[in-house]
């Protein structure tokens, strides 16, 4: 049988192998010590997922009584879950963990199921999971109250579970709020309910929305120079970045994009998006086009892998979806030169923002930069005219026309 210590080095190994920064793996060192003092302490010789399951609700109650923070504790229970996969033979990746949702009566739990099919047809799958996520809580928290009847439900369950769960949603109240009124409102669609949604739950202020900056063209020019393109890890990078500045795509589009999503006799990509499942079809530029057959000639790993975009390292599977943009990007600031601080919006994200931007400054009309961004929502393209100083001016009214009293206002 493998032993716990032997397993820890192999995740250890595999995390940088995942070419992580250095403080990161040794963020990970330390969670495996205290894994490893638990399993020392407990007798534990085999650590699979019931023993991480058990481990993990031990940190839970300590992060309950104010003894871990909930950052540490999500990073100890990604930890235990990790080392769990190895420990049990499974591939080893960099997924968001799925844990048991909270268990529900039959009727509940009928009910969430036709409350889904309803959503389908109204909402984004991205927003849907957000709204059932809510959804559920609320239903738990009934069950918790011993109110399994609709009909008896009163305004006070309603406003008990919002100010319960109030805290976690200091900065996405209007978010809760909205969901909570969605799902009352399908009861009451369904004679199930009569609560008063509108009456009752008055949507909070909306939150400010920061618009954060994008790359300027010399800042892209530099990043893209800060690649070594000779090499494979250069090669494959300069050619996620090139689809980023030059498509818009989101990180997690580009990651998954695959051979058989680019056309190259029309010069098109077209994918399904990951965040709204909405089909998208974009223009393929040359350089770009290039940069992509450069990497799949040159530097891809041999695979029968779909994808495009694969480890430089084996097994050469696809990049995961979670902190390879991340990585790439930190890794060209540092080497462009450009500072980058906590949350100044420098961010793989932010070629996104720099690509709306362009269409924006080329005079492309609203509608089209939607389109090309994938938005469903013309709202959601709006932000990036706020990142053009000169069409913004046009707009200023002047001040003239309105008289003023003040000498220093003249």
């Amino acid at each position: 049988m493998q032993r716990i210590t032997d397993s820890i080095e192999m995740v250890l190994d595999f995390l940088r192998e995942a070419e992580l920064s250095k403080s990161t793996v040794k963020d990970y060192q330390v969670r495996y010590r205290m894994i490893q003092a638990y399993c020392e302490s407990k007798k534990v010789v085999c650590f699979l997922h019931s023993e991480a399951q058990t481990f993990t609700t031990l940190q839970k109650i300590r992060c309950e009584d104010g003894e871990i923070s909930e950052r540490h504790f999500r990073r100890l229970r990604r930890s235990a879950f990790l080392l769990a996969d190895c420990m049990n033979g499974d591939e080893l990746t960099l997924k968001s963990i799925v844990f048991p949702k909270l268990s529900l009566s039959e009727f509940f739990s009928e009910t969430l199921l036709q409350y889904k099919k309803y959503l389908s047809a109204l909402l984004a799958p991205g927003t849907i999971a957000g709204v059932m996520s809510i959804t559920r809580q609320f239903l738990a928290f009934l069950e918790n109250e011993e109110q399994f009847d609709f009909k008896q439900m009163t305004k006070v369950h309603v406003r008990s579970f919002i100010r319960g769960v109030a805290e976690k949603h200091q900065g996405s109240m209007s978010d809760l709020i909205w969901a909570a009124k969605k799902f009352l409102l399908f009861l009451n669609e369904n004679n199930l309910s009569t609560i008063n949604a509108e009456r009752y739950l008055l949507r909070s202020a909306p939150s400010k929305r920061k618009v954060l900056p994008c790359f300027s063209k010399e800042e892209t020019n530099v990043i893209l120079f800060a690649i070594d393109p000779t090499t494979t890890l250069g090669k494959r990078d300069y050619a996620i970045v090139k689809l980023a500045i030059e498509t818009g795509l989101r990180v997690v589009d580009i990651l998954n994009l695959k051979l058989s999503d680019i056309n190259w006799r029309t010069c098109e990509i077209a994918i399904i998006q990951n965040k709204t499942d909405e089909a998208i079809q974009l223009p393929l530029m040359a350089d770009v086009g290039n940069a992509i057959v450069d990497y799949i000639l040159q530097a891809r790993p041999q695979s029968d892998s779909p994808y495009i975009f694969l480890r430089t390292v084996k097994p050469h599977t696809k990049l995961g979806n979670t902190g390879n943009g991340k990585n790439i990007i930190s890794r060209y600031l540092a080497k462009a030169g450009i500072e980058h601080k906590a949350w100044d919006g420098k961010t793989f994200h932010a070629f996104r923002r720099t690509h709306g931007t362009r269409l924006v400054e080329a005079e492309v009309p609203l509608p089209d930069i939607a389109d090309l961004l994938g938005h469903k929502v013309l709202d959601s393209a709006k932000r990036y005219i706020s990142h053009n100083d000169e069409m913004l001016r046009v707009c200023c009214l002047g001040i003239l026309e309105y008289a003023t009293r003040k000498e220093g206002l003249v």
